[in-house]
């Protein structure tokens, strides 16, 4: 079995394949938070070689988490082409392409311990169980993920976020 993400990179550029969710559970939303950042992120990952969006989304959820959603709702609900690019700290300008997949999961047996805790295979990164009002007035990336808070009928969404073209 190949275990490899699919990702390339050409040049400086690069290409992405991504699952994410928006997982609830009894009404509080998850988010991540990385270091130095200030807004929440979903929590997700790459695909990999041969691998579906939705099987490559549960083991993300697994690896991140440790929570099973394989028998939680998971429904399809964003898929985005995101383009955006970034300057490394050689002052390189990388441009991205990233397809994404976002999913709305609801985790219908309670699973909440802790209102906080840290990634399993991040340990700089803190995962934030958060409720709807607190979820609706942060600043969530990608900003057209907060949509599926209040409606998580499949969309599609093109976004360029590019700044240095």
């Amino acid at each position: 079995v190949n275990m490899r993400d699919i990702k390339f990179k050409e040049g400086d550029d690069l290409f992405n394949y991504r699952v994410a969710a928006i997982i609830e559970n009894k009404g509080k939303y998850l988010f991540q938070i990385m270091p130095g950042d200030e807004c929440f992120t979903l929590v997700g990952g790459r695909v990999r070689f041969m691998e579906t969006s939705r099987d490559a989304l549960i083991r993300e959820v697994l690896e991140e988490t440790g929570y099973d959603i394989s028998s939680a709702e998971i429904k399809l609900s964003l898929i985005a082409e995101n383009f955006f690019d970034y300057k490394d700290k050689n002052e390189v300008v990388h441009n991205v392409q990233t397809l994404l997949f976002v999913y709305k999961v609801n985790i219908n047996e309670d699973v909440i311990k802790e209102k906080s805790f840290v990634m399993k295979d991040k340990d700089d990164t803190t995962l934030n169980w958060v409720s709807y009002d607190e979820a609706k007035k942060a600043e969530i990336l990608p900003e057209t993920a907060k949509r599926i808070l209040d409606d998580d009928r499949l969309k599609y969404e093109l976004i360029n976020d590019r700044q240095f073209s």
